[in-house]
């Protein structure tokens, strides 16, 4: 276990050699798309945990699923065996962005993706559009000529103004400092309407960004399991609107209910 004042540890759970190897940032954000990729992608490629990353600039919370609790932190899965290799950096929350907090998390994944071999960063996150039509479901960004005409060659439409805040921003940025190939891939997040969208999630644009990332990295993925996914969520978002509604109509005929006393 590594620290710099206990601000932000890092817990090795296993030191890989990843040769040539990918950092795949998945944090949640908008429509949660970045966290949504890497579950899929751990569970796709049985990714293995390698280290645990724990900071004061992560929520102070400890969250319970079943008897026991985990205070929020950040982990990085690998997949050894996979060409290239790759590993995965996600977690509940992303670091806040404190003056200095995003930079020392971030910084300290990249001292120990490039300690295991790592030479190329991509982020993944969700961004809702000005403009839903014109806009493609997936938009990348690259930091030199180089990396943006291979996203080009892929078929990725470049972000050309605005800006990119957050993991995704600051990960990908720092990278291609270090000179690193680094990419950001955003899926097109759909408008939320109505009440029961609270969920917030867009699994359509996580798979829309994983099938760019397979194409760019050289890599078959299966999405079937993300298709019966979408449907699960889109029945759960149905369901709730029903209700919803029922709940709507009921208010409405009790306020319009003439009350005569005698």
């Amino acid at each position: 276990m590594s620290g710099k004042d206990y601000k932000t540890i890092t817990k090795i759970v296993k030191d890989f050699d990843l040769k040539d190897g990918v950092l795949i940032q998945c944090f949640p954000g908008q429509g949660l798309v970045g966290r949504i990729a890497g579950m899929q992608l751990i569970e796709y490629f049985n990714a293995k945990k390698a280290a645990k990353i724990y900071s004061c600039y992560f929520p102070h919370l400890v969250i319970f699923n079943g008897e026991l609790g985990k205070l929020v932190h950040a982990e990085i899965w690998a997949v050894e065996k996979n060409k290239p290799p790759i590993i995965i950096l996600t977690g509940e929350s992303q670091p806040q962005e404190g003056p200095d907090g995003m930079f020392e998390v971030i910084n300290n994944v990249l001292d120990l993706a490039e300690k295991w071999g790592v030479k190329t960063v991509v982020a993944i996150g969700g961004f809702r559009p000005a403009d839903l039509e014109k806009t493609p479901e997936v938009t990348g960004f690259a930091y030199t000529e180089k990396d943006a005409t291979t996203l080009k060659d892929h078929g990725i439409k470049l972000f050309t103004e605005g800006r990119v805040s957050g993991a995704v921003g600051v990960l990908t940025a720092l990278a291609s400092e270090r000179g690193l190939i680094s990419y950001g891939l955003m899926g097109k997040v759909r408008p939320q309407e109505g009440p029961a969208m609270v969920f917030g999630v867009d699994p359509v644009a996580s798979k829309n960004v994983l099938k760019s990332l397979s194409e760019l990295l050289g890599f078959e993925m299966d999405l079937t399991k993300m298709d019966q996914m979408i449907n699960e969520i889109q029945q759960t978002e149905a369901n709730a609107m029903r209700v919803i509604d029922d709940l709507n109509k009921s208010r409405t005929d009790k306020t319009d209910r003439k009350t005569y006393y005698i």
